[in-house]
């Protein structure tokens, strides 16, 4: 934004002062070539251009953020993701060891029982 702005980050003051700085170039351009202001035809220019800069830079600063943003989120869901599975293989470790334990259990029981049998 131009640096005689008297809005500040409002979206529609910007395009105000983009089209109002458009008419005014339109309108120094209407004029015939001998009674034109190459001053302020030059600086018009210089003011849609600078505009036309801060804004691109704008977009691509949102677009980084952006970007940012999604890679932060995917890393998020990936470290998630990653715990999720690392407490599932824990749990299924643990169910497992639980599992031969009742088994090794069962055995020295069944083994018991036939031996005080015979």
């Amino acid at each position: 934004m131009s640096e005689n702005s008297t809005c500040n980050n409002s979206n529609g003051c910007e395009s105000v002062q983009v089209s109002y700085a458009l008419f005014l170039h339109r309108q120094e351009l209407r004029r015939p070539k001998r009674c034109r202001r190459l001053m302020r035809v030059a600086s018009t220019k210089l003011q849609l251009t600078n505009e036309l800069i801060w804004l691109q830079q704008r977009r691509q600063w949102q677009l980084e953020m952006e970007v940012e943003m999604e890679a932060l989120s995917y890393q998020q869901q990936r470290c998630a993701l990653n715990r999720e599975r690392q407490y599932r293989d824990l749990l299924m470790h643990n169910m497992q060891q639980h599992l031969l334990k009742q088994q090794r259990k069962q055995r020295q029981h069944l083994q018991a029982t036939l031996h005080n049998r015979r």
